[in-house]
């Protein structure tokens, strides 16, 4: 049963998409307690926006479809928009993080532009896959912007996978990881903390293997530094990054 609170956040959401979303819950029925209340929660979101796809897929009988989104916990949800890049909420998201379901859901939907263009640039050199798991807890507000620039990074490049990973709902990953303060990053990025966009690109290209050192470049400029960015551009890159956030929370253009 959905709580009072989740239900009244996704019926504050009721709005007509401008373009279709993807919805893919992934569940089981063997010992997931929270897996019956994600179904809920997902059918409640579809029955409040249009264009609106749900689908649904057992993790273990669905194989193929797991393997394909590569999820390994349940239950997951997937945001996909048309052009196939993906967000994976592992969990059950609610309070803040529903409000950020909600969010990236309305983001896919209108093709919201996350970044400004150094980032968007930098972004662009990536040449392998990268995974960022962020670890967060649904009530926790220093875990939000963190997880919304993953999710900003994800929906922007190709090579970018991010999961949001309600941290209590998984018990043995947080045992796995040794989290003991979130927000936090697991698998070969680590960070934990408030992460900044420059940060994030660098730890981003750091899990791609380049290691700062006296012979790089900056990525962003091509001068000289042993950073992967250098000061100047981490400096342009966060002043630019807050003005686009503070312009698109007022409504402008970016």
């Amino acid at each position: 049963m959905l709580s009072e609170k989740s239900s009244e956040i996704i019926k504050q959401s009721s709005e007509r998409l401008k373009k279709p979303v993807r919805l893919a819950l992934f569940q089981t029925d063997r010992g997931c307690a929270a897996c019956p209340e994600a179904l809920e929660l997902c059918r409640a979101i579809k029955a409040h926006m249009s264009m609106m796809a749900l689908e649904t897929y057992d993790m273990v009988m669905d194989r193929d479809k797991s393997e394909l989104y590569g999820i390994k916990q349940v239950p997951a949800v997937v945001v996909q928009g048309g052009d196939g890049q993906a967000v994976t909420f592992y969990g059950l998201p609610e309070d803040i993080f529903l409000n950020v379901l909600v969010d990236t859901i309305r983001a896919v939907s209108e093709e919201k532009v996350w970044f400004p263009g150094d980032v968007l640039r930098t972004l662009k050199l990536l040449t392998h896959d990268v995974k960022i798991q962020v670890f967060v807890e649904s009530d926790c507000p220093l875990c939000r912007p963190v997880a919304e620039t993953a999710i900003g990074m994800a929906l922007e490049s190709a090579n970018v996978y991010a999961d949001i990973i309600i941290a209590s709902d998984f018990p043995e990953l947080i045992k796995k990881h040794g989290i003991t303060k979130l927000p936090n990053f697991g698998e070969n990025l680590y960070l934990d903390g408030h992460v900044t966009e420059s940060e994030f690109l660098e730890m981003i290209f750091q899990a791609e293997g380049i290691r700062p050192g006296p012979e790089r470049r900056c990525l962003v400029c091509g001068n000289v530094s042993s950073d992967i960015i250098c000061v100047n551009c981490k400096t342009k890159i966060q002043a630019e990054a807050i003005d686009h956030k503070t312009r698109m929370e007022k409504g402008l253009h970016p």
